[in-house]
């Protein structure tokens, strides 16, 4: 294994040079791509280290676990830049393997992908086209030397593994939501004896086998929030009978798509469209209260609020390093996934009609590699240290269950539920005042009674027909 190399420099972001509360370190941590390749080629990953504003401090420092998997950590600096966390701990983010700045693959797809979704492609076209862009982009990493061998949680665990050593710190505390659990959980189980704590959101553990599960758990989250609306008399007198009114428009987009200018250019919205703006409107509050808005869009042909939504998705789209999307999901989820179950899943869904076939997925995804992980990547971590894990009631992609299931193998685990949040609850205060007493007292439970605080949707009820 070639050596590990660490190259640091110092900058001051701040405006005045005198502020030593704004010192952040940057550098590039070289490692292996492949340590199981005694003659792999190493990766230059960029990372920063926000240095705690009270010099004097000598807490253990947070690290910053991204989610995608494939999505930039570089992109939370101005989010953590001034927050309270910061106050008295490091804050440590590296873009991870093949995202960001550290080395990303074929960023161009991306935009691919989108022109992709434009077209009135029925599913077999969809895989086709989308199959051609991944071919491209592999053949193109094949010319570079690329192993796509290295681009899962275990060797990106590694990494942070690496990222600690060079930076001399004895123990740090995890801090991840989404994928950024999974590699949390997945450092916990290689690394036990670096981690101080752990605070993890949107829980994905290893043995949840997320293809499996996953249109059902977006008709659960989505059939939720429209019953929500029904209970609100505001909501139900603007929005009647919406669960009946998604099922029927649903099915008129499969034979009457719709046509309109976005961004310029012509796009036809599908059934299968519509079904990938409404996954992508159940991530977070703000867009979950549009979603009647938007369904009621899609009856009528108001493109406002389509737009809108297609607006939300690009930028998504746009954050997720896909090359890295796939190998993880190829190498830790393909493995463990069954076909049959997933088929039964969509038989017995009210809108799996919407929903591509679950072959096209795992054809995708076969193709993109041939790597597939162990036993060990689909099994629970068993652990003692303290760990933090929030899930939120709405969540689509990630349900409270996953946290309910990883927590049993967690000694010295306690289990924080937001019943009014999403899959995004970054931005809720009380999770983060809840988060920094655990940081502060890891091996007691911290005071969670703001959780119980309730938050209904603000339900969008303008009317743009009017």
């Amino acid at each position: 294994m070639k050596n590990l190399i660490l190259l640091l420099f110092f900058t001051c972001l701040c405006a005045c040079s005198d502020a030593p509360e704004n010192v952040v370190v940057e550098g590039i941590l070289e490692v292996p791509e492949n340590r199981d390749n005694p003659d792999s080629r190493t990766l230059k990953l960029v990372y920063k280290v926000l240095k705690a504003k009270d010099t004097n401090s000598r807490k253990a420092p947070i690290l910053l676990l991204q989610g995608g998997p494939g999505v930039a950590t570089m992109i939370m600096e101005p989010f953590l830049k001034d927050h309270p966390l910061r106050n008295n701990r490091d804050i440590v983010l590296m873009d991870q393997r093949g995202t960001g700045e550290s080395e990303a693959n074929c960023v161009e797809l991306n935009d691919s992908l989108f022109e992709i979704m434009r077209q009135d492609l029925n599913v077999e076209e969809d895989v086709m086209a989308t199959n051609s862009q991944l071919g491209e982009c592999k053949e193109a990493l094949k010319g570079r030397g690329v192993d796509l061998a290295g681009y899962n949680s275990r060797e990106n665990a590694a990494d942070f593994e690496d990222l600690r050593k060079a930076l001399g710190y004895e123990k740090w505390n995890l801090f991840g939501g989404s994928y950024g659990s999974r590699l949390g959980l997945t450092i916990m189980r290689d690394f036990p004896e670096s981690v101080r704590s752990a605070v993890l959101s949107a829980i994905l553990p290893p043995e949840t086998n997320s293809l499996n599960n996953s249109i059902q758990n977006f008709e659960n989250s989505l059939f939720s929030i429209l019953k929500r609306c029904a209970e609100n008399q505001g909501c139900e007198n603007r929005f009647p009978n919406m669960k009946a009114r998604l099922l029927n428009v649903l099915k008129k987009l499969d034979s009457d798509p719709l046509h309109f200018d976005f961004e310029g250019k012509p796009f036809v919205l599908n059934t299968h469209d519509a079904f990938v703006l409404l996954f992508v409107s159940l991530y977070d509050r703000h867009h979950i209260a549009n979603i009647p808005l938007l369904i009621e869009a899609m009856e009528h042909g108001e493109t406002e609020p389509i737009q809108n939504a297609l607006k939300g998705f690009e930028h998504m789209l746009g954050l997720i390093n896909w090359p890295m999307h796939y190998s993880v999901m190829a190498y830790e989820e393909l493995p463990f996934n069954e076909l049959a179950v997933m088929d039964r899943a969509l038989n017995n869904s009210e809108i799996g009609f919407a929903y591509a076939p679950n072959s096209s997925t795992i054809k995708l995804l076969s193709d993109w590699h041939s790597f597939r992980a162990s036993n060990i990547e689909n099994q629970p971590v068993v652990s003692e240290i303290p760990t933090l894990m929030s899930s939120g009631g709405l969540d689509h992609v990630t349900p409270i269950s996953n946290a309910k299931g990883a927590i049993k193998h967690l000694k010295n685990g306690h289990e924080l539920i937001f019943l009014d949040e999403a899959h995004n609850s970054l931005y809720n205060p009380c999770f983060y005042q809840i988060a920094e007493d655990f940081l502060n007292d890891p091996l007691h439970k911290p005071d969670m009674e703001c959780s119980e605080e309730r938050k209904p949707i603000e339900w969008n009820l303008s009317n743009p027909l009017q």
